[in-house]
């Protein structure tokens, strides 16, 4: 599942419909371990006030460890919690790769948009020009981009969700994956609502690597990690996965929400929606580059970025229903808008990770946890397990954790009593 659970104006999920070959199932049960603090230059109460949200926050959700991060102008405080994997063999460490999920999917438009401002294509392109034969054609890069293009996601796809789930080591091709959605109804008319469809960043993946003539993991590293020193970040071509990096835990696919392990299953599923890893210091990093554009994209850019929040435009939740955007929650130019904070969150099987800046105070922060498994008052359909925290908003592992960290910083990313 590549969703987007935090800054977002909708979630998308997969449903578990088909079992994938398990591995031995771990004990259903939040992993224990102890917060250790890796790094405190902010100290004092504010250190001691981040260490007890963490603590709670992770006391709440499904999942062996954790590791997170606030960095501010006066310094920066990380700690991991937990483990590495459920058995509890392996203390959680600070210099984890992780899968990173739909966080992907900022590095993708960046990309886009560095196209744009070079000349090189336009946002007013229609997406047809590119990749013909899609569901409204005339949708323009710019309304792929926002997750306005009405183009349904390939995600929903049943055939698609069997094979995910049925054989997670399977090989898809970026044109496998948007050909799923060929020959199936728009949504709505482009521009006219939002909806988070991975298939709107699978295309422009397709586009970047059209225009600029290489392979989009090549363009990434070129455009991106290499001029802000990301050595940890990349764009992997198959499932392997660089040491260190932490177990990944999922019931996605599962018939008894026992949790599986997913460290392994190929993430071509999710290409330039999703398929990226990197680790906590190089997310610090692009969480601020990210909401700032400094060293990605010249100020008139940014600016574009910036001002792709639309209020006006609703979010599209299915036939005859809607719902509002505001500052509180939006979507823009493959980023998200949260109470004045900048960024995304991801997941797909096994992982689950926030990124986000609040440019107002400076502050950026981090949280991956190994684990996608949600908790609260959810769904019967929704992937959680057993001895899971069965009260309050159903929510992602590092997005339980990440709204504790920004409450306990003075900058919260949800509207108090939601």
């Amino acid at each position: 599942m590549l969703v987007l659970s935090l800054a977002a104006v909708v979630t998308v999920g997969l449903a578990a419909c088909a079992s994938p070959e398990p591995d031995a199932s771990p004990s259903p049960t939040t992993a224990g371990g102890a917060l250790s603090v890796v790094e405190d230059e902010l100290g004092g109460n504010v250190g001691d006030a981040l260490g007890t949200a963490a603590t709670e926050a992770f006391g709440e959700v499904s999942a062996p460890g954790a590791v997170m991060a606030i960095r501010t102008p006066a310094g920066t405080w990380s700690a991991t919690i937990g483990h590495e994997d459920w058995d509890e063999t392996m203390p959680m460490a600070a210099d984890v790769h992780q899968r990173i999920g739909s966080v992907t999917k900022t590095f993708t438009i960046t990309a886009l948009l560095q196209l744009a401002e070079s000349g090189r294509l336009s946002l007013d392109d229609p997406i047809e020009m590119y990749v013909p034969g899609m569901p409204n054609g005339d949708a323009t890069l710019y309304d792929l981009a926002a997750m306005r293009s009405g183009i349904p996601s390939y995600t929903f796809d049943q055939s698609f969700q069997d094979t995910l789930f049925g054989d997670p080591n399977h090989v898809w091709t970026p044109q496998e994956l948007v050909d799923l959605v060929k020959g199936t109804k728009p949504m709505y008319p482009p521009g006219a609502k939002t909806f988070y469809s991975n298939t709107n960043t699978v295309l422009l993946g397709m586009v970047i690597e059209q225009v600029a003539g290489a392979p989009i993991d090549e363009v990434i590293r070129e455009q991106i990690a290499d001029p802000l020193g990301l050595s940890a970040t990349l764009f992997p071509t198959d499932a392997s996965f660089p040491e260190p990096h932490a177990h990944g835990y999922t019931t996605q696919g599962t018939d008894d929400k026992l949790p599986v392990e997913a460290t392994d299953w190929n993430p071509s599923w999710g290409w330039s929606a999703g398929a990226m890893i990197s680790d906590l210091e190089d997310l610090l990093t692009w969480g601020e580059a990210l909401a700032t554009g400094e060293g990605m994209l010249s100020p008139e850019w940014q600016a574009t970025r910036l001002e792709s929040f639309d209020f006006d435009v609703p979010v599209y939740l299915g036939p005859g229903q809607d719902a509002s955007q505001s500052a509180a929650r939006a979507y823009g130019l493959g980023l998200g808008l949260a109470l004045g904070w900048y960024g995304h969150a991801g997941e797909l099987p096994g992982y689950n990770t926030v990124v986000q800046h609040h440019i107002e105070s400076g502050t950026t922060l981090v949280v991956m946890v190994d684990s996608d498994i949600k908790a609260g008052e959810c769904p019967a359909d929704a992937p959680t397990t057993q001895g899971g925290r069965t009260t309050g908003p159903c929510d992602d592992p590092a997005v339980t954790i990440a709204n504790a960290l920004a409450d306990a910083v003075g900058h919260p990313l949800v509207e108090s009593g939601s």
